[in-house]
């Protein structure tokens, strides 16, 4: 079967043994049904890495390959090519010598952006050169046509070298707004945009740290870190120092960690910052955790939950007493869904208490207290204090040991409704894991209501989703595992003339950053401690007895929940199979 002259890649991968005959054959009929040629189905199949495409690409074209990761370019040279033009035709203006200005392009056959580059450089009296880039370098680029590169080349100036450590502030940085911070200094002014960027686009987390000679700032937005700015190294150790003084810690302690915390003011509203500090092996690298008290807080029904399992949450919510856990890993949305709970059992007739490290979020008519473990005022001493309280809700941020477990069990068993979260894989690991920590199994029983189990995925863009299908390999695991979701029908998720299943992904837009996801929902699982439950749980729990309570209960398992989110276009299965995995 000749390959079209479009194909080049492909017939370059052939002949140094790399895709064989048969995979060929393959490839060619799924590019058909999809109409796109063989060379860009390889590239969204991500067969082989970034790294060997570009370079196959360089033997191919003849063209260099240039290393973009981490570059910063100077603002003048994004102007050459018009924001629009780079996003469309994915290239970059990068550098210049003289009359020649250095472009990065991913597609050397697209000749109408070849075109439109050349046509701009004549306006300028200016010549082209072309090189091949890795697409996640490239997009960092991309990112700094609107991203914080920019802005914090505004801050900066020309003025990095003279930058040195602030020391001997004596302010109270944690009662100053940004715009008081940004007048006092280019190095407080540069911590402040940081901030700003971080918190305007919804990060929860931001990382400065240094590199061999240059400082990286990653932003943890929807759950990813992303590079958003780097800068010279020798102003590493101001930033740090900035940081520092804005949480109260030393600035002459570099040996060891530090905590701290900052209270600031950002777009009119108050941001808390946990500040963690880590002494590498010259420099020192800060993570500031960014909390906002303020935020809204969603329904459960914003934060992904649906169907029977939120009927079976809700109904379980209208019980007196007992105990409610939701489980799963650092960063998946736990204490977001216990606020939602708490925003529907709190009333003015009932008094809710909440134990918490950090307080996230700020709830009228709520109680709370935040736990300072250094002096002593830990979950468990909270939790004593508490309950003589008269509460009728109490909320414990984490169930951590065996004394927090005895008494959250305890408080749920005399007659109070306690909301907690605990560290496990799936719903019904919370109950051996809160056996190992000495719970009776009679006790357990008695005193669990329910758990739920959930993850974090990002949602698909909605401004740039389209179409796809899947692999018939991966169409087949898709039916195998909903064939056992209890009351879900697969036909009104197939395409009535071909027969196949349609799913969505992102194409990458200038709204969520050319990633093609914006935003995050949770996938779940609700096990109900009924009856039946309760007589396995004393009985020891065996899995054959556990696995039928599942299906008399008709629970929809975390995996197929996420996978008819993936039908209802609302994620990928790449990001579904990503998390069932943690």
């Amino acid at each position: 079967m000749p390959l079209k002259e479009q194909n080049k890649l492909t017939r370059y991968l052939i002949d140094q043994g790399k895709i064989t005959s048969k995979q060929f054959k393959e490839l060619v009929e799924e590019a058909e049904k999809f109409g796109i040629s063989v060379d860009k189905l390889i590239e969204e199949k991500q067969l082989f890495s970034e790294k060997e495409i570009v370079e196959a690409k360089s033997e191919i074209f003849n063209l260099p390959v240039v290393e973009l990761t981490g570059l910063v370019v100077d603002k003048e040279l994004l102007k050459i090519i018009p924001r629009q033009i780079a996003e469309n035709y994915r290239l970059v203006a990068f550098g210049r010598d003289e009359n020649i200005v250095k472009v990065a392009i991913l597609d050397p056959t697209d000749s109408r952006g070849r075109e439109a580059v050349e046509f701009l450089a004549r306006q300028r009296g200016l010549v082209v050169k072309y090189f091949l880039a890795l697409p996640s370098a490239l997009k960092d680029i991309l990112n700094q046509y609107s991203g914080l590169g920019l802005e914090l080349e505004k801050v900066v100036g020309a003025a990095e070298a003279k930058f040195a450590p602030l020391i001997g502030e004596e302010k109270i940085w944690s009662e100053i707004g940004l715009e008081k911070i940004t007048e006092e200094a280019p190095i407080a002014k540069l911590v402040a945009s940081i901030l700003k960027y971080a918190v305007d686009n919804k990060a929860s987390d931001v990382h400065i740290e240094p590199l061999a000679d240059k400082t990286r700032v990653r932003c943890r937005i929807d759950g990813v870190l992303r590079v958003v700015a780097t800068l010279s190294g020798h102003i590493h150790s101001s930033i740090i120092s900035r940081v520092k003084v804005m949480a109260n810690l030393k600035l002459d302690e570099t040996r060891i960690p530090q905590d701290g915390r900052i209270r600031i003011n950002v777009s009119n509203r108050r941001i808390d910052l946990r500040i963690s500090t880590l002494p590498l092996l010259e420099q020192e690298k800060v993570v500031m955790r960014i909390l906002d008290p303020a935020q809204k807080i969603f329904t459960l029904e914003d934060l992904g939950f649906w169907g029977y399992g939120l009927e079976v949450m809700k109904r379980n919510l209208r019980r007196p007493h007992g105990m409610f856990l939701v489980t799963g890993p650092t960063g998946c949305g736990k204490t977001t869904t216990l606020y939602a709970v708490l925003k529907i059992l709190n009333r003015p007739e009932v008094n809710v208490v909440t134990l918490e490290d950090p307080i996230e979020y700020f709830m009228e008519g709520v109680n709370q207290s935040q736990v300072k473990p250094d002096i002593g005022y830990s979950f468990a001493s909270g939790l004593r204090s508490v309950v003589r309280q008269d509460p009728n809700i109490i909320m414990v941020g984490e169930i951590r040991d065996t004394e927090t477990a005895e008494l959250a069990t305890h408080a749920a068993l005399t007659g109070h409704i306690v909301l907690s979260t605990l560290h496990t894989n799936d719903a019904f690991g919370a109950i051996p894991r809160l056996i190992d920590m000495k719970i009776e199994p009679f006790l357990l029983s008695s005193s669990l209501n329910l758990i739920i189990a959930q993850r974090l995925v990002r949602k698909i863009c909605q401004e740039c989703r389209e179409e796809t299908e899947l692999t018939p390999e991966v169409e087949k695991d898709l039916i195998a595992d909903l064939a056992q979701a209890p009351d879900f029908d697969l036909n009104k998720f197939k395409d009535k003339k071909a027969g196949r299943i349609k799913i969505y992904h992102g194409r990458g837009c200038p709204k969520c950053n050319q990633e093609g996801y914006k935003g995050r929902t949770s996938i779940f699982e609700v096990l109900e401690v009924t009856d039946q439950m309760k007589k396995i749980i004393v009985s020891g729990a065996h899995l054959d007895e556990v696995r039928a309570e599942f299906v008399r209960q008709k629970m929809t398992l975390m995996k197929q929940d996420g996978l008819i989110k993936v039908l209802q276009g609302i994620t990928t299965i790449e990001e579904v199979l990503r998390a069932a995995k943690e």
